[in-house]
């Protein structure tokens, strides 16, 4: 009889009790896709087929990072099944961690830049960038925007490239209104965290222009009323 593989016979002892089961079988499934792309990015028949399975294993990995994260809120914290979930990942060079002051685990979103270092002009690079661009915005966001978060104004003035690139690259894409909620909300941390009057003058002339735009034309409530608070925080 056909043994069944050390992982699984791991995430089975994990669960507690039938009240608070995992989807172990769902699990297995994301971890079987999970190596299957990683072996197409690595072995596949053309250099696209290559970019696309990156991507596909950034999709997946995410997938099962929410679902781990969904267990964690259920469950009210980390337990055995989840981490061991992650040492699978991680046995993967997936760079998947609990990250304490998110309270969640977190994945670096390595494959997306592959992607775009592979393919910066493939089907999904702008979803791509876009998912490598809100990962690291909201890493430094903390319940007052005005507060850096793991991050300073040199750091910002970075993102704030990226997303006017993305701004310009991608004007038309449906994630640009948010990326330019994005921008908004990073000339407000540079006006409010910058030495240099005039720097700050501007980058709140900047912000006040791009958080009026998202007022204007946002379609997500949570950004409008965001840039609603923030406009009025604005010096005038």
């Amino acid at each position: 009889m056909r043994r069944a593989p050390a992982g699984v016979i791991l995430l089975v002892l994990a669960l507690s009790s039938p009240a608070e089961a995992h989807d172990v079988e769902g699990a297995e499934a994301l971890l079987g896709q999970i190596a299957a792309h990683r072996g197409a990015a690595a072995a596949g028949p053309t250099e696209s087929d290559r970019a696309e399975a990156l991507f596909r294993l950034g999709e997946t990995v995410e997938t099962l990072v929410a679902a781990l994260n969904l267990d964690v809120t259920a469950h009210g914290a980390r337990e055995l099944f989840a981490e061991l979930v992650v040492r699978r990942l991680r046995a993967h060079a997936l760079d998947v961690a609990w990250a304490p002051r998110e309270g969640r685990y977190v994945y670096d979103l390595a494959a997306f830049a592959d992607y775009v270092r592979r393919a910066p002009r493939g089907r999904w690079a702008p979803e791509a960038k876009f998912r490598l661009i809100a990962r690291r915005f909201y890493a430094t966001m903390g319940t007052d925007p005005a507060t850096l978060m793991g991050t300073n104004v040199d750091a910002l003035l970075a993102a704030l490239g990226e997303e006017e690139r993305f701004l310009a690259e991608h004007a038309s894409h449906e994630r640009a209104n948010t990326v330019r909620f994005f921008l908004a909300v990073d000339h407000y941390r540079i006006a409010r965290n910058v030495t240099d009057p005039v720097r700050a003058r501007e980058h709140a002339r900047q912000a006040r222009q791009a958080l009026q735009h998202t007022v204007e034309r946002s379609t997500q409530a949570f950004e409008v009323r965001a840039a609603q608070t923030l406009l009025e925080a604005l010096p005038r």
